[in-house]
């Protein structure tokens, strides 16, 4: 009986893969697309599980990409939130003064309750360097997201290997 392989680097490689595509500027464009990065970052895992696969006798299974997906999507979505979070913390800019010099410029009135809200965060940026209820919601939006198209990712990666290793 052949040992299984260490499932903790690929989730490594695949959570560097995906976090990689979605901080660094103008590439994580790609996740406009469908969350092309998400998705691509669970593949990456998958193949490389495969290529450690591989050296044993074992199958690649759905529910082993699956779970990589899952891991490397929890993963990113921390780094990200803490990426970006970070980012915002060391401009010296508050984007909400930005957001509203726009929303001026193309004379756009916002909703009172609205209104509320922005300033409420532009206070927090100004106070903190970055607004924690922004980060927060981020981070939930990010839990939900990246688990699960990196699962889909990774759930369409093994279809396809397991299709090739059939042909």
């Amino acid at each position: 009986m052949n040992k299984h392989p260490n499932r903790m680097l690929p989730v490594i490689w695949g959570t560097f893969f995906m976090t990689f595509l979605s901080v660094m500027p103008l590439i994580s464009f790609i996740n406009v697309f469908f969350c092309s990065g998400i998705i691509l970052g669970g593949a990456a895992g998958v193949m490389f599980y495969n290529k450690q696969l591989k050296e044993t006798d074992l199958e690649l299974k759905y529910n082993d990409g699956a779970m990589i997906g899952l891991l490397c999507g929890i993963l990113s979505s921390i780094l990200v939130t803490g990426i970006n979070t970070l980012m915002l913390a060391m401009s010296k800019e508050n984007p909400m003064i930005e957001f509203s010099k726009i929303f001026s410029d193309l004379n756009l009135q916002l909703p009172a309750e609205v209104e509320t809200q922005f300033n409420k965060f532009t206070d927090e940026f100004s106070k903190y360097g970055f607004s924690p209820t922004i980060a927060l919601f981020s981070l939930i939006m990010n839990i939900i997201i990246y688990p699960l198209f990196g699962s889909i990712g990774a759930i369409i990666s093994v279809a396809i290997l397991k299709k090739r290793r059939n042909l």
